[in-house]
């Protein structure tokens, strides 16, 4: 199951943190089911806390203002740990979000 953290993640200015956010996209916009697994070592692992990087989670959100958004999530945990429970919340959790934003 996905687990919290109280640490923060590394500190990166904000130029950074966009680049960082552009990376993520990047990574899974080519992704058929809008989600893919980065490996600990992937810059996008600067956004999250220590911690949390064993596995990360980059999940598509579509319809945030004609771009493109999406949610990363880190875990100490090993991918082969989250049960297909956790991945299609983690795809609920997206849709939610699509349906909010399209109300905006």
């Amino acid at each position: 199951s996905i687990g919290t953290s109280n640490d923060a993640p590394s500190s990166v200015d904000a130029d950074e943190q966009n680049k960082l956010i552009r990376l993520a996209n990047d990574a899974v916009s080519g992704s058929k089911g809008g989600r893919v697994a980065l490996p600990s070592e992937h810059p996008v692992s600067k956004l999250l806390p220590k911690s949390a990087t064993r596995c990360i989670l980059v999940q598509k959100v579509d319809g945030y203002k004609g771009g493109n958004a999406c949610l990363v999530l880190g875990s100490d945990k090993l991918l082969p740990s989250f049960t297909k429970n956790d991945l299609r919340w983690i795809g609920q959790l997206a849709e939610y979000n699509n349906m909010a934003l399209r109300r905006e």
